[in-house]
């Protein structure tokens, strides 16, 4: 019993900060809504990005929506590459096919190129990005930056996984 008050205060945060970030995903992409809405199902993630010359790494959590159901998810991500900063990003992948939907349910990896400049705080700066949005073997991808400031030109590969947050060692009880 105690165990479960525990995890309510997580999942709960998990919704909320992924809900806003996709807000502020609909609010910068014009069209992402509708890509979402016409989605087989999408993973909506928050999370810090850290570059540091030569490497980058980061993580946060996620929410898969598909059929009516909520699935948390945490994210790792490591690059190679130039880049130096911090900032937190927000990103979703909307899947357009079962192909697509199924490769990451069953392997959880992605990987990609990214290069951009960002420097945003309470919702000020500007940002500009090489990969904010793209199509990719029936994936939409649409990524925007909370806050920060970065400039890098990485490699990065992501690994997602499922959590119910029983062994959560990335976040506080509440």
């Amino acid at each position: 019993m105690r165990l479960a008050l525990h995890l309510k205060p997580k999942k709960a945060n998990a919704r909320k900060d992924t809900q806003e970030a996709l807000q502020t995903i609909y609010s910068e992409h014009p069209g992402s809504r509708a890509a979402v809405q016409k989605s087989l199902a999408y993973l909506v993630c928050t999370g810090s990005d850290t570059y540091l010359f030569a490497a980058s790494s980061g993580g946060g959590v996620c929410t898969y929506h598909k059929g009516g159901k909520i699935t948390y998810y945490r994210f790792a991500t490591l690059g190679a590459g130039l880049g130096i900063g911090l900032k937190k990003v927000a990103f979703v992948y909307a899947f357009n096919n079962r192909n697509a939907m199924k490769r990451f349910e069953d392997s959880g990896w992605d990987a990609g190129a990214k290069a951009d400049a960002t420097a945003k705080a309470n919702d000020q700066g500007d940002q500009a990005s090489a990969n904010t949005s793209f199509d990719a073997d029936g994936v939409k991808v649409y990524q925007s930056a909370i806050w920060g400031a970065a400039a890098q030109a990485t490699v990065q590969g992501y690994k997602f996984w499922k959590t119910d947050f029983t062994d959560d060692f990335m976040s506080n009880p509440e």
